[in-house]
């Protein structure tokens, strides 16, 4: 491949990556409820103090329970973005930038640079996919600030994202 040479994907691929993007446009509002469904049993408006102390190591199990449905919820959504970006940016056949980010990190800036979502809601998503990651490898590390903060911001960037994201898109469909 020289530079400036451009890949055209196979028909098979096409239709590989509008099938996630209709897939993931699906499932998101189930996975979004569930993450809200999930934040519920940490009280009204998902009060910290409750999330800090279902996170002590001496909690009862059934509260321990509650976070790990809490953190799958959030991953979930979060994955969901992801993908969406990525099968998006391939699919639009937008340029990746040159960084040694991750991939869904590297679609979500390839989507601001489009202008499909603003620099700031990148931003945020890239913060969230960071999060993402943390709490998915090494969960351990993840404070409730950290968490609670992350579920939040995943619950807000689940409307702001696909709104945005299916009116681009969709006309690829």
């Amino acid at each position: 491949m020289t530079d400036g040479e451009v890949i055209r994907p196979r028909p098979v691929d096409l239709r590989r990556w509008k099938q996630e993007i209709v897939e993931g446009l699906a499932s998101l509002p189930r996975e979004h409820e569930a993450l809200e469904y999930a934040m519920v049993e940490f009280g009204t408006g998902f009060r910290l103090a409750e999330l800090t102390k279902a996170l002590d190591p001496k909690a009862t199990l059934a509260l321990y329970n509650r976070v790990q449905a809490l953190e799958r919820a959030v991953t979930r959504v979060q994955n969901i973005l992801a993908d969406l970006a990525i099968a998006g940016v391939k699919l639009g056949g937008l340029p990746l930038p040159a960084t040694q980010a991750g991939l869904a990190d590297r679609s979500f800036e390839a989507l601001s640079e489009e202008g499909v979502i603003s620099a700031a809601l990148s931003r945020r998503l890239r913060n969230a996919q960071r999060m993402r990651n943390l709490i998915e490898h090494d969960y351990n590390k993840v404070s409730a600030g950290q968490l609670h903060k992350v579920v939040k911001d995943v619950r807000a960037l689940g409307t702001e994202f696909a709104r945005p994201f299916r009116d681009w898109v969709e006309p690829m469909l």
